[in-house]
């Protein structure tokens, strides 16, 4: 018998399987969730102040991230602790007061640091903000001066502010009933404060696919980082894309950063009653920030992986099936990867290091000592 072999036929076909080869040759893909092992761990000594209950930031000091936790302590003063990782050890913690001539004077507040000796305190119900040093001492007092009485907001444990063009921008809320179904149209999550005339400035919207839609009250807000001074990057918790806003241009673009992996993001057409909130906060994905380091975006995802999406919200509860994941998006490259994490409340970020930490705690005699694990960026 005799083939006729014509190798036009088939130049397509191996072509592609020439190509598919290639990009496949570790058998990996930008979707699949890497294992992501810690080099070291490291015990930190808590401070003799113990806070239960607490929200974090970081900020830059002499070319390193310091990692800033804090809440509310005795007589509801303001405690705050800094972890110099360096070091391996908890800095002298600020405390504020909650009333006198230093007070910030608000049941709760947020914190920002925009350097080690100059930290912003956001009162919860104030329509002030402050300017603190590293010694608790009251520098300035400013107030929002907002027609629709906006002010700064935190959603979740991380709070974020940014400095672009010497303006704070800052997340913010309004006096809007969180179950209004006009939400997303009549609220502003993002503001510029302008020191020089003591008032905001740019107001930038959510997402235009957001009209008519809703969504818990604990992910209304988002947390913002900064390109150096070229680029303003807001991470909305549920939504699996980042938006880019230019200060030059006053102009929004947006950048899918998910994975169908790590299940769909989800809005509600009304209100969710309180059993689709807890049901929602159990099973759905939750984009929880983003931080700029390096020439990377890392965006950290509180998920239930692709094949255990289909339990039921009891299921995943009693068998602890939610999981972290560390999405890397290098913005030079344009490529992404995807890192499993173990949960943990604290991410701070140290030259090619991750240090992930902030639940397991371990008594040893008179002393608490927190667990940091560190793992090495590639």
């Amino acid at each position: 018998m005799i083939i006729n072999f014509n190798l036009k036929d088939w130049l397509i076909p191996i072509l592609l399987l020439v190509a598919f080869g290639c990009n496949n040759e570790n058998g990996s893909s930008e979707d699949d969730i890497l294992a992501f092992e810690p080099i070291d761990s490291l015990e930190i000594e808590l401070p003799e102040e113990f806070l239960q209950f607490t929200s974090w930031t970081t900020y830059n000091h002499q070319d390193q991230q310091i990692l800033v936790e804090y809440g509310l302590g005795s007589n509801n003063s303001l405690v705050i602790h800094q972890v110099d990782f360096l070091s391996g050890k908890y800095l002298e913690p600020i405390v504020i007061p909650q009333q006198g001539p230093n007070g910030y004077n608000s049941p709760g507040a947020s914190v920002y640091f925009k350097n080690r000796d100059s930290l912003f305190v956001f009162p919860s119900t104030s329509q002030h903000f402050y300017l603190y040093n590293s010694s608790g001492e009251l520098l300035e007092k400013h107030a929002y001066n907002a027609s629709d009485n906006s002010k700064h907001n935190v959603s979740g444990y991380y709070s974020s502010a940014v400095f672009l063009n010497k303006r704070i921008f800052l997340p913010t809320a309004q006096f809007i009933r969180f179950d209004d179904p006009q939400i997303f149209t009549k609220s502003t999550p993002i503001r510029s404060f302008d020191f020089n005339s003591n008032q905001f400035i740019d107001s930038i919207p959510y997402p235009s696919y957001t009209k008519d839609k809703s969504i818990t009250v604990d992910r209304l807000s988002p947390t913002i980082a900064a390109i150096n001074q070229d680029s303003l990057v807001i991470n909305y918790r549920f939504s699996d894309s980042i938006y880019f806003w230019n200060p030059a241009t006053s102009t929004i673009s947006s950048l899918y950063l998910s994975s169908d992996k790590l299940g769909k993001a989800k809005l509600f057409k009304r209100y969710p009653d309180r059993a689709e909130t807890l049901e929602f906060k159990i099973k759905e994905v939750d984009f929880e920030t983003v931080i700029h380091h390096n020439k990377c975006l890392y965006r950290i995802i509180s998920h239930v992986d692709e094949e255990d999406q289909s339990l039921e919200a009891y299921e995943i509860l009693q068998n602890k099936k939610r999981r972290m994941t560390l999405l890397e998006y290098d913005l030079e490259t344009k490529t992404k990867r995807l890192y499993k994490l173990p949960i943990a409340k604290y991410f701070t970020f140290i030259d090619d290091y991750l240090y992930v930490g902030g639940i397991s705690l371990r008594e040893d005699g008179d002393k608490t000592l927190r667990t940091f694990y560190k793992y090495r960026l590639e």
